[in-house]
């Protein structure tokens, strides 16, 4: 049967369904195994070779005969719809588990995958899984129970009959557990190609504009093509393999079928066997075998939803380093905000071998004043950032909203009360409007329109044909990156938290309009607890305090006034980063 705990769980939610499933393909099977039976009665009928098992007249056993038929045409259609039914509810829930996963899991855990790869597991090996449920177990538990009671029923006829056919099923059965580990194998390195080349065929697509600017669409080609051949490659040698199963399932299948009516003539003739069930044992042998033989192409789908599940539970048994939603308290809401925000000794690893990337960070943020975060790339500023979001859980010290300590179980009212805008924020296909209020979806016409006043790009989107209405296009490839950045800077408007991030918040606005977002942001700010994370130096000058980060700590903490006056490292960030964004450079 090939079936595991992973499956079992994996089944979980829809074992009715499975079942209902299962028991439609065995009243089919048996239906079938019915007409055989009664074959055989209308024959020895015509035949007048009758036995005990003739009671019936002709003209009944007609009928019934074309009443299982139609009967068997009905339950086909009723078992194929209840079949399709229970897969679609199985590859929903299983893709909804891991959605929700993924969710859980962050952006930690895509940033060492392909999204193709991740694409894959979601949509093709659930579709696989799906058919492991639906097309390969129902017809195993059919075919299985079947073969049991046709063996009782051909025993009573003949053991030596029944023995010759019990020898050919155990080769049926035993032949696919000989092949499982060289498949299992394949199928692997078969489902590594097929995620490889997908993540090569979507970063092509995603980074067309990219490609095409460069003109490195051809080197992308031969990187699909490479991979795809890669594919087929394995595909084949998987081929192979299944094609000598395939072979010698068929041949232990045709040689029951043969033999089994061969041996049971030869005993009729030499007067072991009553002749009169002969006839029974040429139609029960088939009726035997039959749902055997269709084992074998279901075999190799449920083979295939078997090596499809590994990387679901491995996605859906992936470590969860990240916060899960919870409560803090009742009290901590939008409006009554008014604490404090504590790194006390926080450190943080994105994982054991890489280190630490934040050591033992102390820093405070009074509740309505602007801390900003300063160092050079890599020193850990959009970690604490990330901390502050609540994407990852820190790996020692806590991390504290007045005297309540965030965990992974009071994380939510904190992301309530969070707003950032990410240096490369991401847009979805969709309107300009449900962009903006993606943070808010409940929110009026007249608050998108502030919000987008307030970023200084309400007009820019009013002289677009449709306004608001306007389709973006996948990541909002329809604007400038100034102009995708307004409309984040909107969304951060819109959802008015008490608390803010801005990382490189106006990096990518020109010249022109910067000094009129500089203005939106100040307003934006005002009054709120605020983190600003490489941000421009007008922005650095008026911080309450600047930290500057070295390696993951802290190297020292001021106004700009002192540090500019006591600290090497931030005067040469002046010198350098900070100067070129005073001569109208971008920092």
């Amino acid at each position: 049967m090939f079936i595991n705990k992973a499956l079992i769980k994996l089944a979980k939610g829809t074992g009715k369904e499975i079942f209902i499933t299962c028991m439609w393909n065995i009243i089919f099977v048996m239906i079938s195994t019915g007409i055989s039976f009664c074959t055989a009665m209308i024959i020895r009928k015509v035949l007048g070779t009758e036995g005990r098992y003739d009671v019936l007249e002709p003209q009944i056993l007609f009928v019934i005969l074309f009443a299982l038929i139609l009967i068997q045409y009905v339950i086909l259609r009723i078992k194929s719809v209840t079949a399709a039914k229970c897969g679609v509810k199985i590859k929903e829930k299983v893709r909804t588990r891991l959605i929700e996963k993924l969710f859980m899991l962050g952006p930690e855990y895509m940033a060492d995958k392909q999204t193709g790869a991740v694409a894959t597991t979601i949509f093709n090996k659930v579709e696989w899984l799906g058919n492991y449920y639906t097309a390969y177990i129902p017809v195993a538990v059919s075919g299985l129970l079947n073969a049991a009671v046709l063996c009782a029923f051909i025993m009573r006829i003949n053991v030596t009959v029944a023995f010759v056919g019990i020898i050919a099923m155990a080769g049926i059965l035993v032949c696919p557990m000989s092949f499982y580990k060289a498949m299992s194998k394949r199928g692997k390195k078969e489902w590594d190609a097929e995620e490889q080349y997908y993540s090569d065929c979507l970063e092509g697509i995603q980074g067309i504009v990219t490609l095409k600017a460069f003109r490195a669409d051809g080197k992308q080609k031969n990187k699909i093509h490479a991979s795809g051949e890669v594919l087929r490659k394995t595909v084949m040698a998987q081929l192979k393999v299944s094609m000598i199963e395939n072979g010698l399932l068929e041949l232990f299948g045709r040689i029951g079928i043969a033999l089994c009516p061969a041996v049971a003539a030869y005993l009729a003739f030499s007067g072991r066997l009553d002749p009169d069930v002969l006839i029974y044992v040429m139609f029960f042998i088939g009726a035997w075998f039959a749902p055997m033989l269709n084992l074998i192409p279901a075999w190799h789908v449920g083979y295939k939803g078997i090596t499809a599940s590994q990387g679901i539970v491995d996605l859906m048994n992936a470590t969860d380093n990240y916060m899960r939603r919870g409560k803090i308290s009742e009290t901590c809401t939008e409006k009554s905000f008014d604490e404090d925000i504590h790194f006390e000794n926080v450190s943080f690893a994105y994982n054991e071998e890489d280190g630490d990337v934040l050591k033992n960070i102390n820093l405070t943020l009074k509740s309505g004043t602007v801390t900003a975060l300063v160092g050079h790339s890599g020193s850990g500023k959009s970690t604490v950032g990330n901390i502050l979001s609540g994407f990852y859980e820190v790996t020692k010290g806590k991390l504290k909203i007045g005297d309540k300590t965030i965990t992974m179980d009071n994380v939510g009212d904190l992301q309530k009360l969070v707003s950032v805008v990410w240096q490369e924020g991401h847009f979805f296909s969709g309107s300009v409007r449900d962009n903006i209020s993606v943070g808010k979806p409940s929110a009026t016409d007249e608050e998108i329109v502030w919000a987008a006043k307030q970023a200084n790009i309400h007009e820019l989107i009013e002289s677009l044909p449709k306004g608001y209405d306007t389709q973006l296009g996948e990541d909002g490839m329809r604007f400038s990156g100034g102009e995708k950045q307004r409309i984040a800077i909107a969304r951060a408007f819109l959802r008015n938290t008490p608390i803010l991030i801005l990382d490189e918040a106006t990096s990518s606005l020109d010249r022109k309009n910067e000094r009129e977002i500089q203005e939106s942001i100040e307003k934006l700010i005002k009054g709120k607890t605020v983190l600003v994370i490489a941000h421009r130096l007008s922005t650095i000058q008026n911080a309450d305090c600047i930290c500057i980060l070295s390696d993951g700590e802290i190297e020292a903490k001021g106004t700009h006034s002192e540090l500019s006056q006591n600290n090497h490292t931030y005067q040469k960030l002046m010198g350098s980063q900070w100067e070129a964004n005073l001569q109208g450079g971008i920092a």
